[in-house]
């Protein structure tokens, strides 16, 4: 009995090791194939904000990902080339960047980004 209780809870932890794989390979794949939806540099031309859709691909287990992550995310990256900051691994809440865009604050260092629950954003003193 002792036996089929260890085998069980090993097969159990191989089973979901294997589903935290495969949704891994799945969001970073359907990031590194995603497109750009639309940038904003600020005013000064040192950092801009980019929107990105994701492409999670077809299959059963894409539309799961898709079905539970959200339809775009975003980075600012620096005119360097530099990534700042970046909502990609934000797994609490869902940005929406098709509906609205993010833009730049008034004193254009703060990035501001549209959220299921409002607007969230980052104070980059790189950008000013």
């Amino acid at each position: 009995m002792q036996l089929l209780k260890k085998t069980g809870l090993i097969a159990a932890a191989f089973l979901l090791i294997f589903l935290l794989a495969g949704w891994l390979f799945i969001k970073v794949s359907a990031a590194r194939n995603a497109t750009v939806y639309a940038q904003q540099w600020n005013d000064q031309g040192t950092c801009v904000i980019k929107t990105y859709v994701p492409h999670y691909g077809n299959g059963v287990p894409q539309n799961i990902v898709r079905a539970l992550s959200t339809s775009t995310f975003f980075r600012v990256y620096h005119k360097d080339g530099t990534l700042l900051e970046s909502t990609e691994w934000v797994l609490d809440m869902h940005e929406d960047g098709i509906l609205d865009h993010a833009r730049w604050g008034q004193n254009q260092n703060r990035a501001i980004y549209p959220t299921d629950l409002g607007y969230e954003g980052w104070t980059l003193p790189e950008c000013a």
